[in-house]
C-alpha cells in the first residue's frame, strides 16, 4: 500500500453488472485483491457507484478504465444487440443522406433554381434547403 493506504492501480477493471428481481442492479469488481461490490437502482448510479468503490482500495479509480459487462437474458441481449445495429444503420444513413443533400441542394442552386423550387423537389421546408446551402445544421 502506498502512503494514503491505497493499493497500486490496475489501470483496467472489468465490471459485471446483473439485475435482481426488484430490479436492482449489483455490481462486482473481481479479479484483484478485493472483490468490490456495490449497487443502485439505475445503471448509471451503479456505475458511479462502482468507480467510488473503487476508490476505496485503488488509487486509480478516477482515471481508471472500466469495462462493463451486462448479464441479461440471452432474449434482451439479442434484442439489445439488433437494437445497436439498426442504430449504428439509421446513423451511417443519416450521414449518407446529409451529405447527398447538400450535393443536392449545391446542383440544383447552380443551375438557377430558387431555394423554394429546391425545397420542393427535396421535400424540405425552404428553412432547412437554406441552412443546408449555408453549411449549418
Amino acid at each position: 500500500m502506498d502512503d494514503d493506504g491505497l493499493l497500486p492501480g490496475k489501470g483496467s477493471y472489468t465490471a459485471v453488472y446483473s439485475r435482481e428481481p426488484d430490479g436492482a442492479w449489483i455490481v462486482y469488481v473481481r479479479g484483484h485483491r478485493h472483490e468490490i461490490h456495490t449497487f443502485a437502482r439505475s445503471l448509471r448510479r451503479a456505475r458511479e457507484n462502482i468507480r467510488d468503490a473503487l476508490s476505496l482500495w485503488y488509487d486509480d479509480a478516477d482515471t481508471a478504465t472500466i469495462v462493463d459487462r451486462i448479464e441479461l437474458a440471452p432474449a434482451l441481449k439479442e434484442e439489445l444487440a439488433t437494437t445497436e445495429e439498426l442504430a449504428r444503420l439509421h446513423s451511417e444513413v443519416s450521414r449518407e443522406l446529409a451529405a447527398k443533400r447538400r450535393r443536392a441542394v449545391r446542383a440544383l442552386q447552380k443551375s438557377g433554381m430558387g431555394t423554394r423550387d429546391i425545397a420542393e423537389l427535396l421535400e424540405l421546408s425552404q428553412q432547412r434547403v437554406s441552412q443546408i446551402a449555408r453549411g449549418t445544421r
